[in-house]
């Protein structure tokens, strides 16, 4: 099984994550009051490296976040598709009681427009192009399956995090990106759908509401999870409909 790519990237990615931290570890023994405004810079250089030094090594063409584009159609109804069962999947995973290890860090990191950009944009672009258009591409050469590709680079996408917390949420939501990467052709699809969540993400920090629900008996989070599926359920229907119908013309003509 030829991997060479993917553990290349996950180096660079550790390095990359141990070098963003370090002005973060520097502050806190000298700087206390600068010690997040520093790791907010910190990890902006990192992703941005991380792009860079991908597109150096020509694991990727910068063209590709953005083409091939999928038909109007298809990118507009992804959107409420991704945030729908994201939000879901969030919801779910706010219900089991595991440490979250950025509980204290991430409002302060979000009161920062740095670090929103971080968390909301370039972290997402960073993550899509390591995970999907990379990782799961090799995979999937390398398991000869497209569901190969995308079980194990969620997994690996999973483990990154590195927070229990977000563990929970991260391996369904890379099966729900990598699948939208397979299904659409497009690493833009992906991107958006990791850019909203994210940027979602942030807005409930910000508000305080990111933890209003904490349990499947609230009558909020049954009927949340109603709405999602309500909505998601119908247009993963289409898109796939929409994909066999593609197919079946490509093979006809």
């Amino acid at each position: 099984m030829k991997i060479k790519k993917t553990i290349i990237v996950l180096i660079i990615w550790l390095v990359l994550q141990l070098c963003g931290g370090i002005p973060y570890a520097i502050g806190t023994l000298f700087n206390k009051e600068n010690a997040i405004q520093l790791l907010v810079y910190g990890l902006l250089a990192s992703q941005i490296a991380e792009i860079l030094i991908f597109w150096l090594l020509k694991y990727f063409k910068p063209k590709e976040m953005v083409s091939p584009a999928p038909g109007w159609d298809v990118f507009l109804l992804s959107l409420p598709l991704g945030i729908c069962i994201m939000y879901g999947i969030d919801l779910l995973a706010t219900t089991v009681d595991a440490p979250d290890m950025l509980a204290d860090l991430m409002p302060e990191l979000c009161s920062s427009y740095w670090g929103i950009l971080s968390i909301a944009v370039v972290g997402p672009i960073a993550e899509e192009v390591m995970m999907r258009r990379i990782i799961l591409t090799e995979m999937k050469e390398a398991t000869h399956s497209k569901w190969g590709g995308i079980l194990i680079s969620a997994a690996i996408f999973a483990i990154i995090h590195l927070n229990p917390a977000q563990i929970l949420f991260a391996f369904p939501a890379g099966i729900l990106l990598g699948w939208l990467y397979c299904r659409t052709g497009s690493l833009l699809v992906p991107i958006c759908v990791h850019i909203l969540n994210n940027s979602l993400s942030v807005l409930l920090v910000r508000l305080g509401t990111e933890d209003s629900i904490t349990s499947l008996s609230d009558p909020r989070a049954i009927m949340e999870l109603v709405v999602c599926a309500v909505v998601a359920v119908p247009l993963i229907i289409w898109m796939n409909r929409h994909y066999r119908r593609q197919e079946q013309t490509s093979i006809q003509d």
